[in-house]
């Protein structure tokens, strides 16, 4: 059966605008007093907000595609850089006192140099594999957050942002078939990327999103590694029983490209071991 995610469209319509968040209808008491959601909140403004670095170093590395590069400019980084504003807008309603521009120019500065063109993978094909991590990895969570959210218009704008998630998932596995094809990487070495880039996703830049919005938050105060745990540990409470388990698996398996009968006996036991890593 021929694959769907080989005959995407380049460039297709946004499917919404942020214009189209009523953001005026926020009910404040159900998030202003919740302090994990303010913090999960404000750093994953952070993170989306800083697309247009990753979208320049992707761009260095396939500036001879034309068909990646037209689809990174005009969809990839301004869907990217509408959830970060979307984002930074909810947390600015909700918490007014918050000085977002301060702590995310703190952001910026401590992870910059952690985001350079030299720390993308060797082949085109595998820094694809990596993408598709970091896409079923933020689909994963906006889908968690969809879940569990308290709040409707938060409720409305993170399955956007979803659903936003899912669909680059796609057009970076499109792009893996392409470049697949061409270089002709073993599936050990698309194994290794995915191991690697499992056991860093979400760390770096949460660490310094939340060490950011902490500094702020907490003037005089010192962000810690327990600090972070103790963060991680509440996700790892939501994630429990609302996590998208299966769906960000089958992601995560998908660039192996594994014979069918393998991909069905692995399946239950990667579920096993990310609900273990996840919610220990």
């Amino acid at each position: 059966m021929p694959d769907p995610d080989t005959n995407l469209p380049i460039v297709a319509p946004h499917p919404w605008s942020i214009d189209q968040i009523p953001f005026e209808r926020i009910v404040h008491e159900r998030l202003a007093d919740e302090d994990v959601w303010f913090y999960v909140l404000a750093a994953a403004s952070f993170v989306e907000s800083l697309s247009d670095l990753y979208a320049h170093n992707l761009l260095g590395h396939m500036e001879d595609d034309a068909d990646a590069g037209q689809w990174l400019r005009e969809r990839w980084e301004p869907e990217e850089l509408q959830h970060g504003r979307a984002l930074r807008r909810y947390v600015e309603t909700v918490w007014p006192a918050f000085d977002w521009q301060t702590a995310f120019d703190g952001f910026c500065a401590d992870y910059r140099p952690h985001c350079k063109p030299e720390l993308l993978e060797p082949t085109r094909a595998l820094e694809m594999v990596a993408r598709c991590v970091v896409e079923a990895g933020t689909s994963g969570l906006y889908g968690l957050l969809q879940q569990i959210s308290p709040e409707p218009v938060l409720t409305t704008l993170v399955r956007h942002i979803r659903n936003d998630e899912v669909g680059h998932y796609k057009y970076f596995y499109h792009f893996f078939l392409r470049y697949l094809e061409i270089e002709r990487p073993s599936r050990w070495q698309v194994a290794r990327v995915l191991q690697q880039r499992l056991g860093v996703i979400g760390q770096e830049d949460a660490y310094l999103a939340l060490k950011n919005v902490f500094a702020l938050r907490n003037p005089g105060q010192t962000f810690s590694p327990q600090d972070f745990q103790r963060f991680q540990h509440q996700a790892g409470q939501w994630a429990r029983a609302d996590y998208p388990y299966e769906m960000t698996v089958k992601m995560l398996l998908k660039p192996l490209r594994l014979p069918g009968f393998v991909n069905h006996m692995a399946l239950p036991l990667l579920l096993h071991h990310a609900r273990r890593v996840v919610a220990p």
